[in-house]
């Protein structure tokens, strides 16, 4: 959450998001983590989106993590194409337009992530939101995946700033480390 005080000084509700292998996140509430009484508050990857997004290991049907993970994006990706490419090769090909089917995964990762994020923006209002991990490396989730979540919103009128992490895809580790 590093470039937050620096893009928005007084911000005051943060959720740090991990958009990878995996998906989960934080919040930051006057400038402390938010545990919650479980310890778990800020673990959206386990909310329901869709059941496409088949068996999670947590034991439910389509969570979050099993929609827009990077692992659940080559999936679909391979499903489609009956091909296995990382998803790095899927974005990059997206963005060229060289693969249909490749912009078809770009296109469904932001379908649901702005679902799947305009419930978190509906419920805490916060005034950042910092994509970090491999997925958050898409660009057009900075773009179309706030326009999307804009539909879903329950005031369209959409001010939370969304923010790449200062440090990179290590910002996560670095991050647990200090506490």
């Amino acid at each position: 959450l590093g470039r937050v005080p620096h893009v928005l000084p007084n911000a005051e509700v943060v959720f740090g998001v991990i958009l990878g292998t995996g998906v989960g996140g934080g919040w930051v509430v006057h400038g402390k983590v938010i545990n919650g009484r479980q310890g778990i508050a800020g673990e959206w990857g386990h909310n329901f989106l869709d059941e496409s997004g088949g068996p999670c290991y947590c034991g439910r049907t389509g969570c979050v993590e099993t929609v827009i993970s990077g692992p659940a994006l080559e999936r679909f990706y391979e499903q489609r194409t009956t091909r296995h490419l990382p998803l790095r090769d899927i974005a990059g090909r997206a963005a060229s337009g060289e693969d249909e089917d490749a912009v078809a995964t770009i296109d469904h990762l932001i379908r649901y992530f702005g679902k799947a994020i305009a419930v978190v923006i509906n419920i805490m209002d916060p005034d950042a939101i910092v994509l970090g991990g491999g997925v958050g490396n898409i660009d057009r989730l900075y773009t179309d995946g706030v326009a999307e979540a804009k539909k879903y919103l329950f005031n369209p009128r959409i001010d939370t700033i969304f923010l790449k992490p200062e440090l990179g895809d290590s910002a996560g580790v670095i991050g647990a480390a200090l506490l």
